[in-house]
């Protein structure tokens, strides 16, 4: 992996999140109120991923560092950790990537989406510099 391609990634990664969090934090502030999700994670290692996987990890510790600078103001920050999912053209069951998980299967659009809203809604108001694990067992916690 040469340094110049690693860094690039981590550096448009944490700078465009951070620019779009700034931006909406400065608005949920005034309201006391709001949540930051982002899709984060980077915890297991998997080959070439190179860049990507750093900028994720950069990103959790974001999200972690944004969660301590804004949760006085009533604002959560999370992210979610997802393994990728499924190609929605290919057959149920023509994933051989599901099989690396424990439930032998990645998170649809439709989870991924269900579980964004939860964290998002009320019912999760004390969630904040939280990884939520949607990679059906990839990624044991």
């Amino acid at each position: 992996m040469a340094a110049d391609d690693v860094l690039r990634t981590v550096t448009k990664a944490v700078t465009t999140h951070l620019t779009v969090a700034t931006a909406v934090a400065r608005h949920m502030i005034g309201r006391r109120t709001g949540v930051i999700l982002a899709m984060g994670g980077g915890r297991e290692a998997i080959p070439l991923l190179g860049g990507s996987h750093v900028a994720w990890s950069a990103l959790a510790g974001l999200c972690r560092q944004l969660a301590a600078e804004l949760g006085p103001h009533g604002i959560r920050v999370c992210w979610l950790l997802s393994p990728g999912s499924p190609d929605p053209s290919k057959p149920p069951g023509d994933d051989p990537e599901a099989n690396l998980t424990l439930l032998h299967r990645r998170p649809r659009l439709e989870d991924v989406a269900n579980a964004a809203a939860f964290v998002a809604s009320g019912r999760a108001a004390t969630m904040t510099a939280t990884e939520v694990n949607l990679t059906g067992g990839a990624v044991v916690d």
